[in-house]
């Protein structure tokens, strides 16, 4: 009986030695589990910390981008301003013939505008996968927007420019009327012409004056009115990007 009760002692104790030890392995285990919870955490923070620094570049230098864009739609748009002018005046009243054949041909202006936007970091931001998720929905769609809309269809509005531009410019300086002068003054000495300056000037006046003169420069003048039109719009659109990357900035 005696050996009974000390063998229920020994498997009692026993029992409650494996317990501990069972106690001691989940605690372990909770603990390893935890330990790897929070490494995961920090490991995520990590990338996202990595991710909003990168999404930070990118839009800084998207905002130096558009700026730019935007400088060089208020050159374009005084461009088009200034060929509008000078081409209507050739419509309203005579008084450009008080002026010589070159600063006559000069009020013609028939020269496209190049495109100088760029899309480089709008690229790299696609190439790195981050089109749909730079910032906010609000300034994805804005950016995104811009380049896919905006952009494309400025591309294609210069492109119908310098179409039309390139066949009035074959009109106006490679006419048999009349004997021009250098392109834009790229000649450094002035060739001489077989025709006099008098001569010159008045088979440019009977070239402005002509059906089909006239035809070019009006269709000279609308196309650059409906540009012009377009490139404003498309100047706002940028000027409000930038705003809304700034802000999105300052947020941050």
């Amino acid at each position: 009986m005696i050996k009974f009760f000390r063998h229920i002692r020994k498997t009692l104790l026993e029992q409650n030695k494996m317990g501990k030890y069972f106690k001691y392995a989940i605690g372990e285990i909770i603990l390893v589990v935890i330990g790897i919870l929070i490494a995961l955490q920090i490991n995520t923070w990590n990338e996202q910390r990595i991710s909003n620094k990168q999404s930070i570049g990118y839009m800084k230098s998207l905002l130096g981008d558009i700026k730019s864009d935007v400088i060089q739609y208020n050159a374009n748009i005084e461009s088009y301003t200034t060929d509008i002018t000078n081409n209507k005046r050739l419509f309203i009243n005579n008084d450009y013939k008080i002026l010589d054949a070159d600063s006559i041909l000069k009020l013609v202006n028939i020269f496209y505008q190049p495109n100088k936007t760029t899309k480089q970091t709008y690229e790299k931001i696609k190439n790195a996968g981050l089109a749909e998720s730079l910032a906010t929905d609000i300034v994805n769609k804005a950016v995104n927007d811009y380049y896919n809309l905006e952009i494309k269809y400025y591309e294609t509005l210069l492109q119908w420019d310098k179409e039309y531009s390139n066949e009035y410019f074959k009109f106006w300086f490679y006419n048999n009327n009349y004997e021009s002068s250098s392109i834009r003054g790229y000649s450094s000495n002035k060739l001489p012409f077989l025709a006099s300056e008098e001569k010159r000037k008045n088979d440019l006046i009977n070239l402005i004056e002509s059906t089909q003169g006239r035809n070019h420069l009006r269709g000279a003048i609308e196309r650059h009115e409906h540009t012009l039109k377009r490139v404003e719009e498309i100047k706002e659109v940028a000027e409000n990007l930038v705003e809304i990357i700034n802000n999105e900035l300052n947020n941050q």
